[in-house]
């Protein structure tokens, strides 16, 4: 797996099921991170996720995600405008249960794409999965240059994605007057964008015309995964 060299495409279904599993028992009020409370931080608990199932048949970790996938699916389509916004605690705080749909859509399409790339074989999103990614991938960025030291109290980014566009804070927090004048401007196409805030992809697809201090950090700070 290029993406994740260390995991087989196994280890990545028993990922999958893992973090369906987890994001229920959050949905349900329960504590999501289960059986492996005491796996430490987020990468030790998830390497314990996938080493929970070292040994099990394909079929078995295959089926296993099916039915954590489908339950939180299940759930979440229960849920009214009111249990959407609800929130709950998920592994780096509180987030909505909106934000954790999301954030299961996302991790479930890049691992999606990783096996598919290993396999040789395409693996698109159609347009509304992409415009779910590429909004949180968008909304990545201000925490992203705070939480690695690079924030820019302030400043003003604009983001064009595609037909999309955000405007952004320099630091995690902020929200610009939206008749703010932007610092930065950053244009790219919605999926090279997402790939590279995913780690997928280097180098800058996109064209940035301003301050060339905070279009160094954006692209150095990037990640919609951390």
């Amino acid at each position: 797996m290029p993406a994740t060299p260390a995991w087989s495409v196994a280890d990545v279904v028993a990922h999958l099921a893992e973090g369906d599993d987890a994001a229920l028992a959050a949905a349900q009020g329960r504590d999501h991170r289960g059986p492996l409370a005491g796996a430490g931080s987020i990468d030790e608990w998830t390497a314990a996720g996938v080493a929970a199932h070292q040994g099990e048949a394909p079929e078995v970790r295959l089926e296993a995600w099916e039915a954590a996938a489908d339950a939180f699916r299940w759930h979440l389509a229960a849920l009214d405008g009111e249990g959407w916004r609800g929130r709950v605690p998920w592994v780096a705080g509180s987030i909505s249960v909106r934000t954790l749909g999301v954030l299961r859509l996302n991790d479930a399409w890049l691992h999606g794409h990783d096996v598919a790339e290993a396999a040789g074989e395409r693996f698109e999103a159609d347009e509304p999965t992409l415009a779910f990614l590429a909004d949180l991938a968008a909304r990545t960025v201000p925490g992203g240059l705070s939480r690695r030291g690079r924030a820019h109290p302030g400043a003003v980014i604009l983001l064009r994605l595609g037909t999309g566009q955000w405007l952004l804070g320099g630091a995690a927090g902020e929200r610009p007057d939206p008749g703010a004048d932007p610092d930065l401007v950053v244009e790219a196409e919605q999926l090279p964008f997402v790939l590279r805030a995913a780690g997928r992809t280097d180098g800058e697809p996109w064209r940035a015309t301003g301050d060339p201090v905070l279009a160094a950090d954006l692209a150095a700070t990037l990640s919609s995964v951390r």
